[in-house]
């Protein structure tokens, strides 16, 4: 496989704010420059009645890569909100589905407000011209998409640095490790290259982060292991063209 090497900027922030810091430092590739704040306020970060932060669901990303006048096509695994007997189905049929299953989700630590985000995201998404693939993810794939420009992905944070579980303090927006009371989670980051048969990510997380080099069964572990929150997905972008 030959080299790939898209240039995108490093845009380090807390890790709670990767969504929106990973959306940056892609948009930047394409020219659409566009600092946290704006992000945040274009794209918010959801409160719960109770003040709960709930974040930005991956499908309001999606929606807003669109909005910005980029082709977006989401690519997941997921077997909890998706199902794998949905490949063939058209947008209509997808969108009813995911009404359907809404009601019977459950997570360990997600709530019906958070699954309404969740839901409600990737069916503005699909709404709003959005694709959603539900391929194998294999290293041939990744690399393919690749080609054509970097890939907005994201993946279990736990498995991608070896470290411990984590509680997140909502009043003070700290993280503690905790690796008895603590949860696994995911993360946004963005593959921008392949050398030397390792991916090349820009992560925007503060103490982890950066531009490095990942071993290409090491990235797609950590990809697949996003299902522990659901979110083991990919988002491949482009210029719309216009005839």
């Amino acid at each position: 496989m030959k080299p790939i090497n898209h240039k995108v900027p490093l845009i380090q922030q807390k890790l709670q704010d990767c969504v929106q810091a990973s959306a940056a430092q892609i948009l930047s590739f394409y020219g659409i420059k566009k600092d946290l704040k704006e992000i945040k306020k274009e794209v918010p970060v959801y409160i719960s009645k109770n003040n709960k932060p709930l974040g930005s669901s991956l499908g309001h990303i999606g929606t807003y890569f669109l909005k910005l006048g980029l082709e977006a096509t989401i690519h997941t695994t997921d077997t909890q909100i998706f199902d794998r007997s949905w490949q063939k189905l058209t947008k209509k049929e997808i969108i009813g589905k995911l009404i359907k299953r809404k009601k019977y989700i459950k997570h360990p630590i997600y709530q019906k407000e958070e699954f309404n985000l969740i839901f409600d995201g990737y069916i503005s998404f699909l709404k709003s011209g959005g694709k959603i693939n539900f391929p194998i993810i294999t290293n041939e794939y990744i690399y393919n998409l690749l080609q054509k420009g970097p890939i907005y992905a994201v993946i279990n944070f736990q498995f991608l640095n070896s470290v411990p579980k984590y509680t997140l303090n909502n009043k003070t927006g700290q993280i503690v490790k905790d690796d008895i009371k603590g949860n696994s989670s995911t993360h946004a980051i963005v593959i921008s290259g392949f050398k030397n048969n390792k991916y090349i990510i820009v992560d925007p997380d503060e103490n982890f982060g950066g531009v490095r080099e990942i071993e290409v069964d090491h990235l797609l572990g950590s990809f697949y292991l996003a299902q522990t929150d659901y979110d083991n997905l990919l988002i491949s972008l482009a210029q719309k063209i216009y005839l």
